[in-house]
């Protein structure tokens, strides 16, 4: 290459390295359905000139990169303390209805926008009693003739659920929430269930049919409790992610690279490894960490010492991409708040490293709720539990600005 030119071709792949990683959110989109005798959406409306054709408007736009849009938020907020209870529980023809608008707004909205995440936080005080006939009603499904029989198409429905995506995007999980109320515990009873152990893994066994996650995605556990603010505090507790991609320009090859994780308490944990390539691909070797630290590489793995990584992106790009599912500190999960990274034989710092390079462009959130007249008393606590669980998916979704120290 001509001396003259090679100066700025340094410069143009030293820009398309900070290019290539660099996706921030661009909205965050919500909506929320409510189930009791029947179920009603902030998304569904009545056509002007056909009265009996409803359409599907677009999701509330939560966040955008002008910020959080609190009218809106508020507005989704007042939909969830309306007071419209039902007798009957309708959750697996809500969670149906959901599924559906899942795949409409990933069509419609998102454009199949493969970076794009979505969740369905599921809220329900007990078991279905009424969805079958609903969809045989509403949505011509004349051929469901029992509770399993529909349980089994919707369990489909989420594996099915996000199949056009690669597995990198981890893209689809429901949190399936359970109160366990008088009501539940009244039910249980009646097996022969009356310690809190013997209630709390009966009703465990009996949510199962509502978890699920697209490939690749580690599927959220049932959240149990008898406390409307257990439930919430555990909820923020499964939902912030401990799973983390970190990203290395591969001029940086055959040399040490070392990320320096913090978390909101000023921890810091140090991982680090020789970034190589093995087999056409990318690849971190001669893995390091402390003792008292533990990661996981996959949704489904389990805990143990991990030498190597494999990048999970093409390695045909100017940065490999690395993701660890799991990290635990002292057997406690560690949510990742800051990050730096270093590289070479004296650890110089990549002053270009941005932990927000790697934010998926998208976000949406999608509350399904029990308003049936069984929650009693509790019904306040649970409209209050669900606003502050969507204040933390706006939280724990929103960018986060970081850069290298």
């Amino acid at each position: 290459m001509n001396r003259t030119y090679f100066p700025l071709f340094i410069l143009l792949v030293s820009l398309l390295v900070c290019v290539s990683c660099r996706t921030q959110h661009e909205a965050i989109m919500g909506d929320a359905i409510r189930f009791g005798d029947d179920v009603t959406t902030t998304y569904t409306h009545k056509d002007g000139k056909f009265k009996n054709l409803y359409y599907q408007s677009d999701p509330v736009s939560l966040y955008t990169k002008n910020g959080v849009d609190k009218k809106e938020v508020a507005n989704l907020k007042s939909f969830i303390r309306q007071k419209k209870q039902g007798h009957q529980t309708t959750g697996y023809y809500a969670l149906d209805l959901g599924l559906d608008r899942i795949e409409y707004v990933r069509k419609h909205q998102f454009k199949n926008d493969p970076n794009t995440k979505y969740f369905i936080v599921y809220m329900t005080d007990g078991l279905d009693n009424a969805s079958v006939q609903l969809a045989k009603n509403k949505k011509q499904l004349w051929f469901i003739n029992s509770e399993d029989q529909y349980v089994k198409r919707i369990q489909k429905k989420i594996k099915n659920a996000m199949g056009v995506c690669k597995p990198r995007q981890n893209t689809f999980q429901i949190f399936p929430i359970l109160f366990v109320g008088k009501d539940m515990q009244a039910n249980l009873a009646k097996r022969g269930l009356t310690t809190k152990e013997d209630i709390l893994k009966a009703a465990n066994e009996d949510m199962q049919s509502y978890r699920g996650a697209s490939k690749g995605a580690a599927v959220p556990e049932v959240i149990l409790g008898t406390d409307f603010k257990e439930i919430t505090r555990d909820f923020q507790e499964l939902f912030a992610s401990s799973g983390f991609e970190f990203y290395v320009p591969t001029g940086y090859r055959n040399q040490r690279v070392r990320m320096i994780l913090e978390n909101d308490k000023k921890e810091k944990i140090q991982i680090e490894g020789t970034l190589k390539k093995k087999w056409f691909k990318w690849c971190l070797t001669d893995i390091e960490y402390p003792d008292n630290v533990t990661v996981m590489k996959s949704a489904s793995g389990k805990p143990k010492p991990i030498k190597e990584l494999y990048a999970i992106n093409d390695s045909k790009e100017l940065s490999a991409v690395f993701r660890l599912e799991e990290i635990h500190l002292n057997d406690k999960k560690f949510h990742i708040k800051h990050a730096t990274q270093e590289h070479g034989k004296y650890f110089e710092t990549n002053t270009e490293y941005e932990l927000s390079k790697l934010a998926n462009t998208n976000a949406y959130v999608l509350l399904i709720m029990d308003e049936s007249t069984s929650l009693g008393d509790q019904t306040k606590n649970e409209q209050k539990a669900m606003e502050d669980i969507l204040d933390i998916v706006l939280k724990s979704t929103s960018p986060t600005k970081t850069s290298a120290k």
